[in-house]
């Protein structure tokens, strides 16, 4: 039997090394993303009023410690078995309506975009964002665009990150 979180971390590290890998040119170092430690529990979910009460100077939201001019908040998850073809058609897939919640929760009190990573079992790995990535083919769930990992992965650094300031 898999254990839960182990496999949520797992997926987790994975994605840090998949975009460390994928923007080490751009940042000019092998690690530039690394799983947060708290996977963003201290100030997410039932933690968000901490937000008001301590320094926010060094807060990490989500689950992944990323570059401080990378223009998203990420949340992972890693899930067995994908939702049922009906409950996505009809856009009623509960899990992924509290998965996109905390991610949205999490963006907001980081000031950033928000991106939910999904990966099921066999499954390719998608996300969920706030905005549609023109010319690459996507889905709607509610409001949500879903585009596949892979593919959001392509864009132009530009698309990912904020210029520096001085």
């Amino acid at each position: 039997m898999v254990n839960g979180k182990n496999k949520g971390n797992s997926w987790e590290r994975k994605i840090s090394n998949l975009l460390s890998e994928r923007f080490e040119p751009y940042l000019g170092i092998k690690s530039g993303f690394r799983k947060s430690q708290d996977s963003g529990s201290f100030f997410g979910g039932t933690n968000k009023s901490r937000t008001q009460t301590h320094s926010l100077d060094f807060a990490v939201f989500g689950d992944i410690i990323c570059p401080k001019n990378f223009t998203y908040s990420i949340e992972c998850k890693s899930y067995k078995t994908p939702p049922s073809f009906k409950s996505i058609v009809n856009h009623n897939v509960s899990q992924w309506d509290t998965w996109i919640k905390q991610a949205d929760q999490d963006a907001s009190a980081a000031n950033k975009d928000m991106v939910l990573i999904v990966k099921y079992n066999n499954v390719e790995p998608i996300v969920f964002l706030h905005n549609e990535i023109p010319n690459i083919t996507h889905n709607l769930y509610k409001q949500y665009h879903i585009h596949l990992l892979s593919d959001w992965l392509t864009l132009p650094d530009s698309h990912f990150f904020k210029p520096e300031s001085p």
